[in-house]
């Protein structure tokens, strides 16, 4: 093959590269510049839902309601603890190795191991009973934000997390005020207390 049929052999190949590559560069270019191609458009909100839940009456509800359940489980377990300091007291007072000593001893080790099956009793139901409560109020969390999405005719609505010194979690990085439907929403839920 000489060297001109060679170059006549590679110019279509590097013709239809060269038009590739202007053309990957004109897409990238218009991409940049904010024009051209674009994929769908989709109207986004945003929601912190963590500050919903906070704010409205019912997530106000059963925050008291269970801190009142907690001051309650842990008077019960001060109790306990103070029964526990009497026992022990008892059981200084007598002589080690007699009956009366071993039988506080023995009455100390039971009341112990059965604070320790109470506490945990407490955090479970604790627990239990809070998801239960929480879970009913997301559900309606989530109603109220599928309505207000609904009409405002949003395709998505992202949970708008930005938690400072106490928390380090940032989902959305910025987003338009008008895109922000959390106040919309604390009134939809806030709303419905007597529904429920």
């Amino acid at each position: 093959m000489t060297d001109q049929q060679h170059r006549i052999h590679i110019l279509p190949k590097l013709f239809g590269l060269t038009l590739c590559g202007a053309v990957l560069f004109l897409a990238l270019q218009a991409s940049l510049l904010g024009v051209g191609v674009q994929l769908e458009s989709h109207r986004v909100g945003v929601c912190d839902v963590q500050v919903v839940l906070e704010q409205i009456p019912q997530g106000k509800q059963i925050t008291a309601e269970f801190n009142q359940l907690k001051l309650s489980m842990e008077q019960e377990i001060r109790d306990r603890e103070s029964t526990l300091r009497q026992i022990q007291q008892e059981a200084e007072q007598l002589q080690p190795g007699t009956d009366g000593r071993r039988a506080v001893e023995k009455r100390f080790t039971l009341a112990k191991a059965e604070l320790a099956w109470m506490q945990e009793d407490l955090e479970r139901e604790f627990t239990t009973r809070f998801k239960e409560r929480r879970d009913d109020l997301i559900k309606l969390v989530r109603a109220a934000i599928e309505e207000v999405a609904g009409e405002r005719e949003l395709d998505i609505v992202l949970n708008n997390v930005a938690r400072a010194n106490d928390f380090k979690v940032y989902v959305s990085v910025w987003a338009k005020p008008e895109l922000d439907i959390t106040v919309d929403v604390i009134s939809r839920v806030s709303a419905k207390v007597g529904d429920n």
